[in-house]
């Protein structure tokens, strides 16, 4: 088969996160267009039922509502077989669907498009790993829903991840064969590679405490305690939404939606930390990347598929306070080692972290697809 005409399909938030994947692929296919579909719910009320008011919510709102919100088997069959419906209403038909995620599937009824997924996460890691993601009511409901993961990965023609230890789970929670499997990572929202000078010696740490908690949000304050105990000149700048932080040497400016002001934050900063208890992947990581700042990360889900422990950061196994605090004293007093990692975070970008050279991987694995 000879693909021409790809339709994008999933939630718009998704979609529009990855604009720069397509454009990529664009140069390899006659015809990429996206179809926005299976709408979830607007990121700030996914940002609420992630903090766990899920059933809070539920209770005070309407049961047709609700339906909208609810992770189950239900709204995962509805949403497929809109999009399906969807799919079927165009002009002209695919030569292959490309998902974003698997909230829902492109196909339910009738699977004879093919397609192929590309995925950050499984619920069955979210169970493991961070239960507010994964809010079902009982097993049943959880296991209904990971049997509509199964059909939609078993169905797809391949997938693409971003990280290896959701191929590990589509392997041995979902027994999707290996070969089945591409990981191709993910670059950020900025497309742009970052090509002019980077500065070290401000001792300023930068941290994203949006999610504070499964972030590692209590871990790096009380690190960041010992750390100016050592080095009184060291600054903290918490961003990603207003907290009621009050410490000496903490700055918290919030949610930064300016580009130019997120790029003189990193550009500032000798260091990002993100000691995360569960994080997909981490497109801040490769975004402080391409600014050429070296990241001190958790071994948790997909940071370790981008920071390269003692090369272009530091990646600890099970960080405590302690552990994260001589890190950070340990990188921010060795200049000469900060730049060595900031070149090598830089090269990993222009090599492997960017949209370009993701694009031609994926488009390479779909030109086999027969």
């Amino acid at each position: 088969m000879v693909i021409k005409r790809i339709l994008v399909t999933g939630a718009s938030e998704y979609i529009n996160r990855r604009q720069g994947l397509f454009q990529a692929m664009s140069l390899y296919f006659e015809r990429v267009e996206c179809l926005p579909s299976g709408e979830l719910f607007q990121f700030k009320v996914l940002d609420i039922l992630a903090r766990g008011y899920y059933n809070k919510i539920l209770e005070r709102i309407s049961p047709n509502t609700a339906d909208r919100f609810a992770k189950n088997q239900k709204t995962f069959i509805t949403r497929s077989r809109n999009t399906e419906r969807k799919i079927r209403q165009l002009e002209y038909v695919p030569d292959l669907v490309f998902h974003v995620f698997c909230m829902f599937c492109p196909f339910w009824d009738k699977f004879d498009i093919p397609y192929v997924i590309y995925l950050d996460y499984t619920m069955g890691l979210a169970k493991k790993n961070w239960s507010p993601w994964a809010p079902f009511k009982d097993e049943k409901e959880f296991t209904d829903w990971l049997d509509c993961e199964k059909v939609a990965y078993q169905q797809a023609t391949h997938i693409f991840t971003l990280g290896n230890i959701v191929k590990k789970s589509l392997i041995e929670d979902y027994g999707i064969q290996s070969e089945k499997i591409t990981v191709v990572g993910s670059s950020s929202r900025s497309q742009k590679l970052y090509q002019g000078e980077k500065s070290f010696g401000s001792k300023q740490i930068l941290f994203n405490g949006s999610e504070f908690e499964r972030k590692g949000g209590s871990l790096v304050l009380a690190a960041f305690r010992q750390v100016k105990k050592v080095l009184p000149e060291a600054k903290l700048v918490i961003i990603g939404e207003k907290l009621a932080i009050r410490e000496n040497g903490v700055e918290n400016p919030g949610y930064i939606s300016s580009a130019d002001e997120k790029q003189n934050l990193f550009l500032k900063s000798d260091l990002v930390v993100a000691p995360a208890y569960c994080e997909p992947y981490g497109l801040f990581l490769v975004e402080a990347f391409n600014y050429g700042v070296p990241c001190i990360v958790s071994d948790n889900d997909g940071m370790p598929d981008i920071v390269d422990d003692g090369v272009n950061g530091i990646v600890i196994p099970e960080p405590t306070a302690d552990i994260l605090a001589v890190k950070i004293i340990n990188l921010l007093s060795n200049i000469s080692m900060l730049k060595a990692m900031s070149l090598n975070a830089q090269h990993k970008v222009k090599t492997q972290l960017n949209w370009d050279v993701i694009g031609k991987k994926v488009s390479q694995v779909l030109a086999t697809i027969s």
